[in-house]
């Protein structure tokens, strides 16, 4: 008998049918990780705070094969992502995979910055993440089964000019997923990170236009900035059965420009 026939491996996944919460879904990355785990047959839970444009994403999801929901939560509002959760899992049912995507951006240099705006940020992007998760895998441990996927940021590594608070966010989730990888493992519930570049998404058109955000992809090593689909056919992954046996880990998609050091 050959060794690799001694160690019997469960490949458990996403599957047709399987509930799936993408948060921040109305539009960019979340759209596209919505539409992407839809594509597959996954019932959608689309959080966010754009009830227009969340609409088009459940309307896009339906198209794509899956079935959707939208759920109006604000993420900085803890009793909104609790009730929001509870809502998931009664209406919809116990989740395998959580795509904490939801996240803000609002520019402000560290000397101007007022503690109310540094506190949102962190509370969205941060809090929100952490209690989001806490609250699904309260069902999910009993499940045993599960994949939980963060949005990082390359900011997290680099810094942010004018978002040291985003930064600080952003640092937080990827050191936050290794964490819940830590304590989570036990219920055979895997987290793990993504990490993008910039990327055609509205966040970095607050602040540019459309040339100048694509001509920045002439300083990326692959020649191109990043797009949503990008993103999502990474988190397809983390939530397939190829990625079974990894957890805790961060994966930056962002064509090179930042090559980490691990």
């Amino acid at each position: 008998m050959a060794n690799e026939d001694v160690l019997e491996v469960v490949r458990d996944h996403l599957k047709p049918g399987d509930v799936a919460v993408v948060t921040g879904a109305s539009r960019g990355f979340g759209r596209a990780i919505a539409k992407r785990l839809a594509a597959g047959g996954a019932q959608v839970a689309c959080w966010d705070v754009l009830d227009e444009e969340g609409a088009e994403t459940v309307d896009l999801c339906n198209q794509a094969g899956g079935q959707a929901r939208f759920y109006n939560v604000d993420m900085g509002e803890p009793d909104q992502v609790v009730a929001a959760a509870q809502r998931v899992v009664k209406e919809m049912g116990v989740p395998y995979g959580v795509v904490n995507n939801a996240g803000i951006h609002p520019r402000a240099p560290l000397l101007d910055a007022p503690l109310d705006l540094w506190e949102r940020v962190i509370r969205v992007n941060l809090t929100g993440t952490f209690l989001c998760a806490r609250e699904f895998v309260k069902h999910m441990s009993q499940k045993k089964r599960g994949s939980i996927v963060n949005l990082g940021s390359g900011r997290a590594i680099e810094g942010a000019v004018n978002g040291a608070h985003y930064a600080a966010s952003k640092a937080g989730i990827v050191n936050l997923t290794k964490t819940m990888a830590h304590e989570w493992a036990t219920y055979q519930i895997r987290v793990n990170a993504v990490i993008p570049g910039v990327s055609l998404t509205h966040q970095p058109l607050e602040v540019t236009n459309i040339d100048e955000l694509m001509a920045r992809g002439s300083k990326v090593p692959m020649g191109r900035i990043g797009h949503p689909d990008d993103i999502a056919g990474l988190v397809a992954f983390y939530m397939g059965p190829d990625s079974s046996n990894m957890t805790g880990q961060s994966v930056a998609i962002n064509g090179g420009q930042i090559m980490l050091p691990y």
